[in-house]
């Protein structure tokens, strides 16, 4: 009699259990249809521009302040190769070491400069028959250098005549790292006085050779502008 008894009280206590559960399962409607999930809208292509920072035109200067003004194209058959137009130099190849502004210049022989080429077309002989080019516009030999454009500065650096440096390409450009030896100061400063100070060093400056050109990107498109709620116009 207790064991069936026990038996009894343990099956009515699951009936109990299952009843609660099911009562207190919210009865969802036969017509119920759950809302769609919203999808994002899909993110614009990227521009080649935003892919290669590099192309474009820009204003440069020598260490004796003569200007140039430079065109960077991209190569029509190799995305990683670009040609910069308009140094003394002539135009020549730059091969992209890191992404997505840090190009080596490899030794070669240059080419004559867009303009340059196109002056020549102009000056023809007097022969309309042929209207062949009255010169013939030769190129010259570089050494290795560097090319480095810095998207958030907006400037360009390029040095033609240091070996290019696979560890640190920023060393043959010291006016790049001058801000960031300035910060490192600024935190020094910071660390308490009597701590123990770490002797100084003495580093061996690089030695730049060769020609470097310093400038700003000319054709950045310009930021939008938004009308302040004051110059809207008010409705009568």
């Amino acid at each position: 009699m207790k064991k069936r008894s026990f038996l009894t009280f343990i099956l009515a206590t699951a009936i109990t259990i299952v009843t609660f559960a099911q009562t207190s399962t919210p009865e969802v409607p036969r017509n119920y249809k759950p809302q769609p999930k919203e999808l994002l809208p899909m993110p614009d292509s990227l521009t080649e521009n935003e892919i290669f920072p590099v192309l474009g035109s820009f204003d440069v200067t020598d260490k004796e302040g003569t200007a140039s003004h430079l065109t960077i194209t991209r190569d029509e058959e190799n995305k990683g190769i670009v040609w910069v137009s308009g140094l003394p130099q002539g135009k020549f190849k730059a091969l992209i070491k890191d992404a997505p502004a840090t190009y080596k210049i490899p030794a070669q022989k240059t080419l004559a400069n867009d303009d340059a080429m196109d002056a020549a077309a102009e000056v023809t002989t007097d022969d309309a028959a042929t209207k062949s080019k009255s010169k013939v516009i030769s190129g010259r030999s570089i050494k290795e250098g560097t090319l480095i454009f810095d998207k958030e500065a907006n400037a360009i650096y390029v040095n033609i005549g240091n070996k290019y440096n696979e560890e640190e390409p920023t060393a043959a450009f010291p006016e790049m790292n001058v801000a960031a030896d300035s910060t490192a100061l600024t935190d020094a400063g910071m660390v308490d006085d009597t701590a123990s100070k770490p002797k100084k060093t003495t580093t061996k400056k690089p030695v730049i050779k060769g020609s470097t050109y310093t400038g700003t990107k000319t054709d950045v498109p310009a930021a939008a502008v938004e009308a302040s709620p004051e110059a809207a116009p008010s409705e009568n």
